[in-house]
């Protein structure tokens, strides 16, 4: 009979009790589920299923700091990916993060000429644990050295590569983003010979960040790249280049390769929500019968705030970029 007495006494228009417990239930169920789908997105991330997708994503992301900076966008380079990808499964199979090998002693600037890459200039940014596409990008541009080889406004072309493999005894990510200038070279059908004398001289930027104050690196090869074709040297005038006229990634992909930045946005629009219809249904006036209302809001901020911080500590890992 109680439940038909308290409907009874609120009959008279005031259905709010009951609108706003099925707006509770709605928000909890909205929660829930929007937590279930970062942690599926998280683990499909790890599954390295979607590694071209994150590069596109992070050349997005680099030229859109770029463009911020009133800098030009950078051609994606099909020599620089696959020099990026060199790199990064080097590291992922050798289990090691640093721009010059600790197992063999090679350097950033051999996989550009393992590659056939000739430049005026080149740089490399190196990420390790990514989880999150905007986790990274924001961690090189926090970091002055990284910070200048996004914003070298030298540099014309990008590639970027993601590799799994295990560091420090746990499975993850490795990022390469290599930048480079391609050596003006004009592209002819016949073979040729680099020699020193037509290479112009060459600067490698390596964003080591061992502390804040480090600088960037420059490396000028010790020996002339030689290549024996010339269809290996990527000039102003080289074929296969996605120019940047726009975003090379979609905007789900974008969304999919942010998971943590995807929770975090999801559960501010949420908590403004709860907080809106806390204001509606109370009308700012905090009476005894409105304490479940603000119990119950509470309650959602509490989960969402909960949930936030394990998926922080248990979910995320915060990519590690200072290599030396």
């Amino acid at each position: 009979m109680k439940p038909f007495a308290y409907l009874r006494k609120h009959k008279e228009g005031d259905n709010v009790p009951y609108v706003v417990g099925g707006v509770v239930e709605l928000l909890l169920f909205a929660i829930i589920s929007i937590f279930g789908l970062i942690v599926a997105d998280h683990f499909l991330l790890e599954s390295s299923s979607l590694a071209s997708v994150i590069s596109s994503v992070l050349v997005d992301l680099t030229n859109g700091d770029r463009v911020a900076h009133q800098l030009g966008g950078l051609a994606v380079s099909p020599a620089l990916t696959a020099a990026a990808q060199a790199k990064a499964n080097d590291m992922a199979e050798k289990g090691y993060f640093a721009h010059t090998s600790p197992i063999d002693g090679k350097n950033s600037w051999y996989w550009f000429q393992q590659a056939g890459y000739t430049f005026t200039y080149a740089g490399e940014n190196l990420a390790v644990d990514f989880s999150d596409s905007v986790d990274v990008e924001r961690a090189w541009m926090n970091s002055p050295t990284h910070r200048a080889n996004v914003l070298n406004g030298h540099f014309t072309q990008i590639g970027i590569a993601v590799a799994r493999g295990t560091y420090e005894g746990r499975s993850t990510l490795f990022v390469a983003e290599m930048f480079g200038t391609p050596a003006s070279v004009r592209q002819q059908n016949r073979v040729v010979t680099l020699s020193s004398s037509t290479i112009p001289p060459t600067e490698l930027a390596l964003a080591t960040a061992s502390a804040p104050s480090s600088s960037t690196e420059t490396v000028t090869p010790a020996a002339p790249v030689t290549t024996t074709t010339a269809n290996l040297v990527l000039g102003s005038e080289a074929t296969g280049l996605v120019a940047p006229t726009g975003p090379t990634a979609a905007w789900w992909q974008h969304l999919i390769t942010a998971p943590k930045t995807a929770l975090q946005y999801a559960y501010y629009v949420l908590s403004i929500i709860i907080v809106l219809i806390l204001v509606y249904v109370t009308e700012l006036e905090f009476h005894r019968r409105h304490l479940r209302h603000v119990a119950a809001a509470l309650a959602l901020l509490l989960l969402m705030v909960a949930l936030l911080v394990f998926a922080n500590s248990v979910l995320f890992a915060q990519p590690i970029i200072a290599a030396v």
